[in-house]
């Protein structure tokens, strides 16, 4: 995900000196975020100030004013999560009503994101004066948003926000905290000992035709062995999206199979439940999820520490370390400082434990790597930053979302990262080690 920087679109104007209460209805409907179009529609107190990046939050369906235990979202911050969020959420066209009121503040800040974003700007004045119009244009051309101004009389912009407005689509109303399933891995038998389910036999063969598919294609790739990282990578692409314990077990027997046809030899921890991580102490990250937790907390930073607490079950001392360097470009991976290797300093980094990101979660990777690169923080800053200590607890609460990692003790490394790879055929201790 990247800004789209340059020219500032065309910026549209829209007069309506005679206040008509049905083209502001019309602008209204016109708004469809899952269409890229949002309209704000701030109150004449909001529209002059800092609230503003606020109202714009509240319109992509972030929260804005619903009181929240977490910190109260700033100006700079509420601006910098809009252009995060107009990106994430692609939305191509944004409409202001009661623009006449607009400062040269707000006229600046909405010139600065429609430079980073590529947003097409459409300002509504409505009922303007003489002076009230005269000093709209002034605003505007020294925010460098009259350059290229379209202008719209009453009449054409409601033939535009009529011909051009789709129904609204339903969002999907995700389920309460207390309604959504969760693993519990302390109760969860060891993966011996486990009943068979009716859906086993078929996790099983999906794990296994996985593990075969996948070492194919990096064998024609490479000779050599797959390397600790590419394992891992995997392995938690395997299960992350595992609903049930009995089901990680299984696709982790099943990809067994797999290295086993392919001539090596996968070995696990033998208590699957007890060693955590992706399958074991994660849940699904669904769209219905990821609407809960991205509309309930309007931080990119927070969203995205929410998230990985989600999709990892890493304990949240090492979500803390995670910097922006660890999250790829596409947010579809995620690299952890493995704290559990001996002293490490600034010169001899800790080595790294690596997690794939479902597709659902990715995003919200992508916003966190966004935001802090618009505060212009180094590759080495901190990712999650003002996430966790005394706001982690608020931010849990807000979302709304069981995290089962925070129950689950993290004694040692996840599964996926104690696993052994070795060839079969390997008969000396050690060799084949990857």
């Amino acid at each position: 995900m990247l800004l789209r920087p340059g020219p500032i679109p065309p910026v549209t104007l829209i007069t309506d000196t005679a206040d008509d209460a049905a083209l502001a209805r019309a602008a209204r409907r016109w708004s469809n975020p899952r269409d890229g179009r949002v309209t704000v529609d701030p109150t004449p107190a909001t529209v002059t100030s800092a609230f503003l990046a606020r109202d714009i939050l509240a319109a992509l369906g972030r929260t804005a004013y619903v009181p929240t235990r977490g910190p109260v979202i700033t100006a700079a911050h509420a601006w910098r999560a809009v252009a995060c969020w107009t990106v994430v959420d692609n939305i191509r066209q944004l409409a202001v009503l009661r623009a006449h009121l607009l400062t040269p503040e707000r006229a600046e800040q909405l010139s600065v994101l429609c430079e980073l974003t590529g947003i097409r700007l459409v300002l509504m004045a409505s009922g303007t004066t003489t002076g009230e119009a005269t000093r709209l244009h002034r605003d505007l051309a020294e925010a460098g948003l009259a350059d290229e101004l379209e202008h719209l009389d009453a009449a054409a912009a409601l033939r535009l926000f009529t011909l051009s407005a789709a129904p609204q689509t339903n969002l999907p109303h995700p389920r309460s905290a207390r309604s959504s399933p969760t693993r519990s891995p302390a109760a969860a038998p060891v993966p011996g000992a486990l009943t068979p389910s009716p859906d086993a036999s078929g996790q099983r063969r999906a794990g296994l035709l996985a593990a075969r598919n996948w070492l194919a294609r990096h064998r024609a790739a490479s000779p050599l062995p797959p390397g600790r990282r590419d394992v891992e990578l995997f392995l938690s692409r395997l299960t992350v999206l595992s609903p049930t314990f009995a089901w990680t077990a299984a696709r982790v027997r099943g990809a067994q199979d797999g290295f086993a046809q392919s001539g090596l030899r996968l070995d696990v921890p033998a208590d699957l439940a007890a060693a955590g991580g992706p399958g074991i102490c994660t849940v699904p990250f669904t769209a219905a999820v990821a609407h809960r937790i991205s509309r309930a907390v309007p931080g990119p930073a927070q969203v995205a520490a929410l998230t990985a607490l989600l999709c990892t079950g890493a304990a949240v001392d090492r979500l803390v370390m995670a910097t922006v360097d660890d999250v790829n470009r596409d947010g579809s991976r995620l690299a952890l400082p493995e704290p559990f290797s001996g002293d490490h300093d600034q010169d001899h980094p800790p080595p790294r434990v690596w997690y794939t990101i479902p597709p659902h979660a990715r995003p919200y990777l992508q916003a966190a790597r966004l935001f802090r690169h618009l505060e212009g923080a180094p590759g080495h800053f901190h990712l999650f930053s003002k996430s966790f200590g005394h706001r982690f607890d608020a931010l849990v609460h807000d979302a709304g979302c069981p995290v089962p990692a925070l129950d689950h003790p993290q004694l040692g490394p996840p599964w996926h990262h104690q696993v052994q790879l070795t060839t079969e055929a390997c008969q000396q201790p050690g060799e084949g080690d990857y």
